[in-house]
């Protein structure tokens, strides 16, 4: 890329001073057999670029890269040293999230080394992100900001919907994401993951953030597709500090929609410090479809409404959980079960120290083996299950 009054010469001078109201023009240049494919900052489509200097700006080139401009498969970042261009080899990496990702193609992997920040995603293809695992890379949500997109120039995949990440990919694709810091953020923010689309999703050593004035919760399960079966994992991640204040700013909202049935497995994750913890919730969907869940080896803490929620609605989704060897303290609710289609198993969890232990409501169906600690829930200890739990013994 170059530039015209003369300053930039990109790869090897990618920064400039002019005067202010100067009008610079800059030109790409792809080389190697790659394709330049658009502009994302203060320039953006295929067109020229011209930027006028009244202030501080930044504009990135995009390219595909490889014989034919085909894009690459292991694409790698590193914000400290590294330089938006070409196919990005470990060897010489690109400095931007959102260029790895017009670069890399469907089912590729994008590889951050050392930390970093970087701005919001949409991804539409199947493709991986992994950080490193002494350092996780920061990803904001920022609602004014071009999102990134899989093998196309930010901002021309989807619409930037308010979230760090989105995964709006299609119904056979897999997106996995491991070693993130994922965050809320306070420009606009709306929250740090949304699905509103996808085959199957694996979350892995991730870390979710809300904040503190937030309306919504971190994570929302969402998606959309008539007629197929979402499968979502989430393992070894934190997830927590969001508004306690705001009723519906908790922790993970699970709500698909419509004929789009749900399986989501939660292990090995501590969520805490939000208005709730996980909410399952069927009554978006239409009758016949199954949100299933189930929370396995997970902490749970601070919360004043449900750490735990199967909620369902008559002529709506069946929602299906099972609660297996979890630690709930300090809840308005430890484990509920709230709907005439939610069924719910709970089995060796310890829940102590909550307003109320184990709740069922307007006729759920809460089995229990009778092997969890359920003990010192209520000011007196006298609030440790509300309503009826049918015993299932062990077989």
């Amino acid at each position: 890329m170059t530039s015209s009054p003369a300053g930039i010469n990109c790869g090897a001078t990618c920064s400039a001073n002019y005067s202010s109201g100067t009008q610079v023009t800059l030109t790409e240049t792809p080389s190697g057999g790659s394709t330049f494919t658009g502009w994302s900052g203060a320039c953006s489509g295929t067109g020229s670029c011209v930027v006028t200097m009244n202030s501080a700006q930044s504009v990135s080139a995009a390219f595909t890269s490889g014989s034919g401009g085909s894009p690459t498969t292991s694409v790698y970042v590193s914000e400290r040293n590294g330089t938006d261009s070409g196919a990005c080899p470990v060897t010489a990496p690109c400095a931007t999230l959102n260029y790895a990702l017009a670069v890399s193609n469907a089912g590729g992997t994008v590889t951050i080394l050392g930390g970093g920040k970087f701005g919001p995603v949409v991804l539409t293809q199947a493709i991986t992100i992994n950080g490193s695992p002494g350092e996780h890379a920061q990803i904001v949500a920022n609602s004014s900001a071009q999102a990134g997109c899989v093998n196309n120039v930010a901002g021309t995949c989807s619409a930037n919907n308010g979230y760090a990440v989105e995964i709006a990919a299609g119904a056979t694709d897999v997106v996995k994401l491991s070693n993130l810091l994922m965050q809320t953020g306070v420009n606009g923010g709306i929250g740090a993951l949304k699905l509103s689309s996808g085959a199957q999703t694996e979350i892995t050593d991730d870390v979710f953030r809300g904040d503190t004035t937030a309306s919504t919760p971190i994570i929302l399960m969402a998606p959309n597709t008539p007629g197929i079966q979402s499968q979502v994992y989430f393992s070894n991640s934190d997830i927590g500090f969001n508004n306690t204040s705001s009723v519906n700013a908790g922790a993970v909202l699970v709500q698909p929609i419509g004929t789009n049935s749900l399986k989501l497995h939660f292990n090995h994750v501590e969520v805490h410090n939000a208005s709730y913890g996980i909410r399952t919730d069927g009554s978006s969907q239409s009758a016949g479809a199954v949100v299933a869940s189930f929370v396995s080896e997970s902490e749970f803490f601070s919360f004043p409404n449900a750490a735990v929620n199967a909620f369902s609605a008559s002529g709506t989704g069946t929602v299906n959980a099972v609660y297996d060897f979890n630690r709930i303290l300090n809840a308005g609710v430890a484990l509920k079960a709230n709907g005439p289609l939610s069924f719910v198993i709970v089995t060796n969890n310890t829940v102590d120290g909550n307003t109320v232990g184990v709740q069922q409501q307007n006729g759920a169906t809460v089995l229990t083996s009778h092997n969890s600690t359920i003990t010192g829930n209520g000011p007196s200890n006298n609030q440790n299950v509300s309503g009826t739990l049918t015993q299932a013994p062990l077989r």
